[in-house]
């Protein structure tokens, strides 16, 4: 036997010869490919039989940026000549082109290798005219990879006047989580490369996977089996954390890999007895080949078939990857953002996340630090990658100004990380539960040194992204659409919540309140409700807060959530002439397990972004570090009581004190 691995550039025809001297040679066997590989699917849809000249495939939505395109349209009479295509060689015609080379006529040419496209825009038909009135009842259509999400089968007796015959939804079917027949609203991140494959200490373990917890998160993608240890999956079941889980396969394996099978069987025996694996994935990004699939398919329903077994982690059910780059916080709202058309069982969203100064000094050193050079490069902040770090650098000066040190593009940093975290979060909230059945979201974040794709950094330090997806995961949460102000309220619970209240207040930068409105809801149990729209009159100032509360009957607060709202980008800029305020911090219940820090804005404005930092009793950082809350928004006069500890309940130390500072204020000590 002879085996070959293409690349995507495949012979069409190939012959396997020998010889015996290297210079004549014998055909063994000769292979026609002409029935191309890959990047096909064949869609067949049946339907009472119609007789008609014209048949027209009219696409609605587009699955992909691009167009629609088909490498094949046959219409059959499946009661008659079943095997004689109807639409072989005639006239084809369609409403666009994407190029001059991909015109209709590939559709029905009979050549495997042609086909048609689009221009890049929904709602674009092919049509092919029978010859004369044929009776027919079956279209089947051979896909490229842009395929139509929708479209509907017409038929025409002039080619001018269309009947419906059939609608066809490709959509993906959306993966459903439950336990006991109750579905789980997974958010989480992806779990890189755990220490690039070096075993950790369990203690370190244990504290970044309750990270994940205290994040609100419910779910950690194992990703391509980085972490096929005890302690890890330990860790999971401890903290409440599902755990969908890869195998090793990057998409790049040869079919009849030697002993992977078997290898993959251990272990899901191994580990199959934890309770938080809900999901075993034979592949990153595109299905393993067909008979590694197949035995990794059959060794999950054979050693642990309660648990779902997904080929691709991108393929359907699963609605997608991405996107990886910054975007406008309001674009998460817009279904058209994601790859699949749809909010849905997502595993994989990120953006960039620069972390605070001192973990940025750790990674890129002083000598290097600032402007972002070669160095950064080394730690992922790459312009040409998925990543795209110019529009992240990009929406931080256009908000915040141009930064002249490490420091203050930190400090500015975390503006956006929080913004955008949230908003990812917030989004699918909104979105999942009116739309779809459909329960997961990703934010990824590795566990190397990286400037990308994390809400917590390799030093385990925290920054705004980690408190942004903290606050949008909330197991009760208040929350605004930024595109139109709606308020919502999410009960991520099995208990109703009834005579609860939505409050949206508005302030001026100088802690002045605008405006106030609330608004009486009840909440079903793991279920939202929509508020009162927050106004947005032209007299209000061009960036200023939008605070929302929910609480309850008894008017006890059960979530609060600070919005910075402004109309473009460069309003933001009004934080850069903000005045001066002054914070104080005092420290109380020390235990050896934790404290609280009671923290209050004494100046005459809001104070932005308060920081608070647990350090030891020589001043180096506590890591990691828990906090009932973090970069704050305090009016003039308000104060915040923060509980802080340790994860895992591990000590905090000798003297522990913590260091308060907002983005327009000094640092201060409370000791």
């Amino acid at each position: 036997s002879v085996y070959i691995l293409w690349e995507q550039a495949y012979a069409a025809t190939f012959t396997v010869q020998v010889s015996a001297d290297g210079s004549t040679w014998t055909d063994v066997e000769s292979v026609d490919n002409s029935t191309p590989l890959g990047d096909r699917a064949t869609q067949t849809e049946n339907f009472p039989a119609q007789t008609a000249q014209y048949v027209r495939i009219q696409c609605g939505l587009r699955a992909t940026q691009w167009g629609d395109s088909m490498w094949s349209l046959s219409v059959f009479n499946t009661a008659g000549a079943a095997t004689t295509d109807l639409a072989l060689n005639r006239t084809a015609t369609a409403s666009s082109v994407d190029s001059g080379s991909n015109g209709p006529g590939n559709a029905v040419d009979g050549n495997p290798n042609t086909r048609w496209s689009s221009a890049y825009q929904d709602n674009q038909w092919i049509q092919v005219d029978l010859g004369s009135p044929q009776t027919f009842d079956q279209v089947v259509v051979v896909w490229e990879q842009a395929y139509a999400m929708t479209y509907t089968i017409q038929v025409s007796d002039d080619g001018s006047t269309w009947t419906d015959v059939l609608d066809v939804d490709n959509s993906v079917t959306q993966l459903t989580i439950s336990c006991n027949g109750v579905k789980i609203f997974c958010r989480g991140g992806n779990w890189g490369w755990d220490e690039l494959l070096r075993r950790v200490l369990p203690d370190r373990m244990a504290q970044t996977v309750a990270m994940h917890r205290d994040m609100n998160f419910t779910m950690i993608r194992n990703w391509i089996g980085s972490s096929n240890r005890e302690e890890f999956y330990a860790a999971c079941d401890e903290n409440g954390i599902l755990v969908w889980n890869d195998f090793w396969d990057d998409g790049y394996f040869p079919d009849d890999q030697p002993g992977y099978v078997d290898l993959a069987t251990d272990t899901i025996r191994r580990y199959r007895m934890h309770p938080c694996i809900a999901v075993w994935c034979g592949a990153n990004e595109a299905p393993p080949p067909p008979d590694l699939s197949a035995g990794l398919r059959n060794a999950v329903a054979t050693e642990n078939p309660e648990v779902f077994y997904q080929d691709n982690s991108a393929g359907a059910p699963v609605s997608g990857h991405g996107p990886y780059h910054w975007i406008d916080p309001k674009q998460y709202y817009d279904k058209s953002t994601y790859d699949t058309n749809a909010f849905g069982f997502h595993t994989e969203i990120g953006i960039p996340v620069v972390s605070v100064l001192e973990s940025m000094r750790h990674l890129v050193g002083d000598g290097q630090a600032w402007p972002p050079s070669e160095v950064w490069n080394y730690h992922d902040w790459s312009a040409i990658g998925n990543q795209q770090v110019g529009t992240y650098q990009t929406a931080i000066g256009d908000r915040l100004g141009a930064s002249g040190s490490l420091a203050e593009f930190c400090a500015k940093a975390q503006f956006v990380n929080y913004e955008s975290m949230r908003a990812i979060f917030e989004a699918w909230t909104a979105n999942l539960w009116r739309n779809t059945s459909a329960v997961l979201l990703w934010m990824s974040h590795p566990a190397w040194h990286s400037t990308v794709w994390q809400t917590y950094d390799y030093d385990l330090d925290v920054n705004g992204a980690y408190y942004g997806a903290r606050k949008g995961c909330e197991p009760v949460h208040v929350q605004a659409d930024p595109t139109n102000w709606r308020t919502l309220a999410a009960n991520h619970t099995p208990h109703a919540i009834s005579g609860a209240t939505i409050s949206a207040s508005v302030y001026d930068l100088s802690g002045k309140q605008l405006s106030h409105a609330q608004q009486s809801v009840d909440i079903a149990a793991a279920n939202t409700a929509s508020g009162l729209t927050v106004a947005w009159p032209s007299s209000l100032p061009n960036l200023h807060l939008v605070r929302l509360e929910l609480t309850d009957a008894r008017s006890a607060v059960l979530s609060q959530n600070t919005y910075w709202r402004y109309g473009t980008a460069a309003d933001m800029q009004a934080l850069g002439s903000l005045a001066q305020t002054h914070l104080t911090v005092r420290l109380s219940n020390r235990s050896a397990k934790g404290l609280t820090a009671a923290v209050t804005n004494k100046g005459p404005v809001v104070a932005a972004m308060v920081r608070l930092s647990l350090l030891d009793g020589d001043g180096e950082r506590v890591l990691p570090a828990q906090y009932g809350d973090n970069y704050l928004w305090l009016l003039p006069g308000e104060s915040r009581q923060v509980a802080v500890s340790r994860p895992g309940g591990a000590a905090l130390g000798d003297g522990p004190q913590v260091v308060v500072q907002a983005y327009n204020s000094a640092a201060v000590f409370g000791r």
